[in-house]
């Protein structure tokens, strides 16, 4: 047998080497959804972890300051300068400078759609002084908060849950595949799923968790307690 000839068989020809890349190619398109659900599953797990991290954070303030939670009350016992009142940053930020935290890298989510894309750097610190201006800056935190709670309210109220789009007044839909992480004051924290017809998320009793019908509230307006992220540039 001519030895050429025998090598040349054991190669692959032009038109099988085509055929196999096509089985490749058909294989990961097939795959590729499968993968994404499976990676956006496991950032969904890791965005409830960091919710209910940021609620210990939140819960080991509130011991330190009769049950309240923070707000603007309790800004001026851990800044003189107060800490700002206009977004979820600036009541989380009381948490740092109070010590009950300082992991910057729980409030944010990965493909946080209000957050910037790159986790904060968990630097709060200068001199080994925490410093309020370099903590949780726009675009280091994902969640919302909702203001003047206590651990004595409903625990049923919604406490932090996932921050709207960015310049909108709405969840956004494809982060959790029409779901919200909501976390409560009575440490319930999961992923509720929105009304497809509006986005809203509603109570056992079908009524919008975050208006003042839902039975959670008793009359009380939560659209202004509602406090949103920073968001990036």
């Amino acid at each position: 047998m001519n030895i050429a000839t025998s090598s040349r068989r054991k190669g692959f020809t032009l038109v099988e080497l085509l055929v196999v890349i096509a089985i490749i190619v058909a294989l990961a398109a097939l795959a590729t959804p499968q993968i994404f659900k499976a990676l956006k599953r496991a950032a969904l797990v890791d965005a409830i972890n960091n919710a209910k991290q940021v609620k210990l954070a939140l819960d080991s303030f509130a011991t330190d300051f009769d049950g309240q939670y923070p707000s603007d009350d309790t800004a001026e016992y851990v800044s003189e300068g107060g800490t700002g009142s206009t977004y979820s940053n600036d009541y989380f930020r009381q948490m740092f400078l109070a010590g009950g935290t300082e992991s910057e890298k729980i409030f944010w989510v990965k493909n946080s759609a209000c957050a910037a894309k790159g986790a904060p750097d968990d630097k709060v610190k200068e001199g080994g002084v925490v410093q309020a201006d370099l903590i949780l800056e726009e675009g280091d935190c994902h969640w919302a908060y909702l203001t003047d709670q206590t651990n004595l309210k409903s625990g049923s109220r919604p406490l932090i849950l996932d921050g709207y789009k960015k310049d909108t007044s709405e969840w956004d839909r494809d982060t959790w595949d029409q779901k919200v992480v909501v976390c409560h004051i009575d440490n319930s924290c999961k992923a509720l799923r929105m009304r497809p017809s509006d986005g809203k998320v509603l109570d056992g009793s079908k009524k919008d968790i975050l208006s003042a019908q839902a039975d959670a509230w008793d009359g009380e307006s939560p659209a202004e307690l509602l406090k949103q992220p920073q968001p990036g540039r």
